[in-house]
């Protein structure tokens, strides 16, 4: 039997492109929509009974074991944005405007820094400073006993470094494409120096510096290597939410998917705030 003429012409108007973009959807759906369904539903399901209920969000907020976490993540995350920011801005200010000696080495360099999984670079900082680093025993030797890289400062300063590249290189694109004519009629004008920066410069790149400053913050709140490897005692939301899935003596996969939620989830975050 011959297939109906009006069928066939709505196969050849959908064509292979049609195929491919359906496809597309397809897999996105299967791979990203159906898991982040699968995890919301299940934050919403007694762990004992398997029933719909609202238990697993309180307890979060109901006990410090949970609730702790989340202000160390934002602990952790808001000091690195701030000392990312503080680093990166006026390192990609000198980089755009001035003509330093190897800054093709040194945007290399700073791209490269980007490229290391946390779990390597984390160790890598602790084959430097941890106890029994290599910097750790030379300043010892030479009767120096510098802080410990584990914990809370440790944290900030391996994700100060690791993550400063973002800010440097948003704002080092900013300036390149920067329309200095602007600062011209600001210097013709009688504005110059710091003035000239704090008032048309940075004011003008502020969107970029934010752009910036939000990748470093979700980069820094979702990590996990590095406070796996370096946070100790200091645990922050990731490890948690990687603890009650990987558990060895019983996680609570409902608690680890409600975790995953609230770390995913800006308004969660901005009402434990308050």
């Amino acid at each position: 039997m011959r297939e109906p003429n009006w069928m066939q012409k709505g196969l050849n108007r959908f064509g292979f492109w049609g195929f491919v973009i359906l496809s597309a959807f397809g897999l996105a759906i299967f791979f990203l929509v159906y898991p982040l369904v699968g995890m919301l539903s299940r934050s919403f399901l007694a762990n004992d009974t398997g029933k719909l209920s609202l238990v697993n969000y309180v307890d979060f907020f109901r006990l410090p074991y949970y609730f702790n976490t989340l202000k160390h993540s934002f602990a952790v995350s808001i000091t690195t944005t701030i000392f990312a920011i503080l680093l990166g801005v006026p390192m990609g200010y000198v980089v755009a405007r001035f003509n330093i000696p190897g800054k093709k080495i040194l945007n290399a360099m700073v791209i490269i820094s980007l490229l290391s999984p946390p779990f390597i670079g984390a160790y890598s900082w602790i084959m430097l400073l941890g106890r029994n680093g290599f910097i750790t025993n030379l300043v010892r030797h030479i009767g120096i006993e510098i802080p410990t890289i584990y914990g809370f400062r440790g944290l900030i300063l391996v994700f100060t470094l690791k993550l400063f590249p973002f800010i440097y290189m948003y704002v080092q694109g900013a300036l390149q494409t920067f329309d200095s004519s602007l600062e011209e009629a600001a210097e013709n004008l009688g504005v110059h120096g710091l003035k000239k920066l704090l008032t048309v410069t940075f004011p003008l790149i502020m969107p970029t510096i934010t752009a910036g400053a939000v990748v470093v913050f979700m980069t820094s709140l979702a990590d996990l290597g590095t406070p796996m490897l370096i946070g100790e005692g200091y645990k922050v939301l990731p490890v948690l939410v990687y603890e009650e899935y990987m558990s060895e003596i019983g996680g609570n996969a409902t608690m680890a998917s409600t975790l995953s939620v609230i770390i995913k989830n800006p308004y969660l975050h901005t009402g434990a705030d308050q």
